[in-house]
């Protein structure tokens, strides 16, 4: 009997052996000093986007492996609705010298904020750019079961697909069937990327759903190193919302006659060596699909790394609505560690 466990055991052991897992993650967050928009302060702590990790794939011969990923969101300033297993990008799939194919979620090839330059905290900015954000509804490319191919390298180029299914299943759910495209090119100093997505948008409840209407979005980016230790980049979203209904479920409320949402955001951070400056400024005109709404945004960072893993670091940002009385403003100072 005794043999009988330890030649399991030993058979366990070996099909670990031909599977990589890894944990890997980040944990970010700081003190945390913001003035919103009505004048009001808020004083605190907050998390810049801890995720805890799981990765793992298993050589299934021939050049195909099996591949997985499953992305946690965790909170180092109190548990969030969204930290759960899953929470993050969540996927499993096949990998070879066809491509990738992947299913889950979280994974669209829209692809936006192409390059971010490693800010630690996005500010208020992030929703109000992009399909589904500034709609609270979410993004079924991104909430939603989908499904993505990623097509294997051509040189310095590679492109992906995803579909995503909107899944209504209850009356809060109104995001409808969603597809992406993303392109991306690589090249020794410079990077360029093209993506594509829309998103159907629906009312109603279970069983009844009817048409909404749809909200699109392209985006066209790149970055550049002109010598070591410098990148600028460059972002454009073009954002549409076609549609003329009340939005049931969500708090934004559509224009009347809404207008195309443009944002062109410029980025740049040195980084020679341990200590880092970022700066990045976006305009956004026709602001949540309004032609009378403008907004504008800078940020301001700054690091110094203690070790390979482990930074110190500091960001100020400021962003002004032309029709808000007062501007909002958020100062963080913390600590940056990865795993």
């Amino acid at each position: 009997m005794k043999l009988n466990y330890l030649i399991v055991a030993l058979a366990g052991l070996s099909a670990v052996a031909h599977a990589d897992v890894k944990i890997i993650g980040k944990m970010e967050g700081g003190l945390q000093y913001k003035r919103s928009t009505d004048g009001t302060h808020v004083n605190g702590v907050k998390d810049f986007g801890s995720e805890i990790d799981f990765v793992g794939s298993e050589d299934l011969g021939d050049g195909l492996k099996a591949i997985w990923q499953m992305n946690n969101n965790v909170h180092l300033d109190g548990a969030q609705s969204g930290d759960t297993f899953a929470s993050g990008d969540t996927f499993v799939g096949l990998s070879g010298s066809f491509g990738a194919v992947k299913l889950g979620h979280g994974i669209n090839a829209y692809g936006d904020n192409y390059y971010g330059a490693n800010f630690f905290d996005v500010g208020d900015h992030g929703a109000d750019r992009g399909v589904g954000g500034v709609l609270g509804l979410g993004d079924a490319g991104g909430q939603k079961g989908a499904i993505k191919y990623e097509t294997p390298k051509f040189g310095h180029f590679n492109a992906s697909v995803s579909w995503a299914a909107g899944e209504k299943e209850g009356s809060s759910d109104k995001a409808g069937n969603a597809w992406a495209l993303g392109a991306n090119y690589e090249g020794a100093n410079f990077g360029l990327h093209a993506g594509y997505t829309r998103q159907d948008l629906v009312n109603g409840t279970a069983g009844a759903y009817t048409a909404a209407g749809s909200a699109t979005d392209w985006v066209l980016a790149g970055k550049l190193t002109p010598f070591q230790g410098l990148t600028v980049g460059a972002e454009y979203n073009h954002a549409k919302l076609s549609t003329s209904a009340t939005l049931l479920g969500s708090s934004f409320v559509v224009p009347d006659d809404p207008a195309a949402m443009k944002s062109l955001t410029l980025r740049a951070e040195y980084k020679p060596d341990r200590f880092a400056l970022r700066a990045s400024v976006t305009r956004t005109n026709n602001y949540k699909y309004d032609s009378d709404k403008r907004r504008t945004e800078y940020v301001l960072g700054t690091s110094y790394n203690l070790s390979k893993r482990t930074a110190l670091l500091a960001e100020y940002l400021h962003s002004k609505v032309n029709s808000d009385a007062h501007a909002s403003s958020e100062l963080v100072v913390g600590l940056h560690t990865e795993f």
